[in-house]
């Protein structure tokens, strides 16, 4: 039986924390995306994804991570971080090396109030498509032996969402 997937939000002092229990998937990101792209823009908080319930990261997941550094993490103050203890950084983060790019913190901070459900978004093939497209674009950029592979991944995406006319050539 697969790993049921949850996904928790709570406020904390300084922002929003976002739990990732279980697997964190492609059927995930998207959620995660928005609610980070959303709390994040509209107010000066930080986003901290906790990956300590976490037993494994696709790909697009990995990306949506990357692309949250690269819009969050990487100022002068960075706003995103990931929380997991050392050992579950490097079981999930280490393949593809983003282990050494995200900003690692050991522990989540504690919510105020309770955690609410973020559930997944209902998304069109191609609105998915495009999500997936863009987090190996993500990975792609970052270099690292599997760049080719996520190259090939986000083209045929792109190949895809252009022969059916949702997205880009």
């Amino acid at each position: 039986m697969p790993t049921l997937s949850t996904l928790k939000v709570g406020r904390t002092r300084d922002g929003y924390r976002v739990r990732v229990a279980g697997r964190g998937t492609m059927r995930e990101s998207p959620a995660v995306h928005q609610f980070a792209m959303h709390a994040i823009e509209d107010g000066p908080g930080n986003l901290v994804i906790d990956l300590s319930a976490c037993d494994y990261l696709d790909s697009t997941f990995l990306g949506c991570l990357a692309d949250l550094h690269k819009r969050l993490g990487r100022s002068g103050t960075p706003r995103f971080a990931v929380a997991a203890p050392p050992q579950a950084r490097r079981r999930l983060l280490a393949p593809s090396h983003l282990d050494a790019l995200l900003n690692p913190i050991e522990e989540a901070p504690e919510v105020i109030g309770e955690d609410l459900d973020l559930p997944a978004n209902a998304m069109t093939p191609g609105e998915l498509g495009l999500h997936v497209m863009e987090c190996h674009r993500r990975l792609a950029e970052l270099g690292g032996p599997n760049r080719d592979a996520f190259d090939r991944i986000a083209d045929q995406f792109a190949r895809e969402l252009a022969s059916h006319g949702g997205g880009p050539s």
